[in-house]
């Protein structure tokens, strides 16, 4: 699992602190993964929350989105156990 924000370093840095997060938090400051994603929400720019599990193949298997991705629990959920 890797979570992607356009929040920038030190924020995520503040935000694994503060979580515990045990997954690796990545800087994406101007927007081109969220764009290519969930978007961006208008007029504030800001990325739509959204959790995607993503298959070896590169497929999208699964989408969380909105208040619901706040907690990863369902996308942790869809993926596969083992390899």
């Amino acid at each position: 699992m890797v979570a992607i924000s356009t929040d920038d370093v030190e924020t995520l840095r503040k935000f694994k602190e503060k979580t515990g997060a045990q997954y690796p938090l990545l800087s994406d400051p101007g927007g081109k993964v969220a764009r290519q994603y969930a978007g961006v929400m208008p007029l504030i720019g800001l990325a739509k929350r959204a959790n995607f599990v993503v298959a070896q193949d590169g497929t999208v298997t699964e989408i969380v989105e909105g208040s619901d991705a706040i907690d990863p629990t369902a996308a942790v959920a869809a993926c596969p156990v083992g390899g």
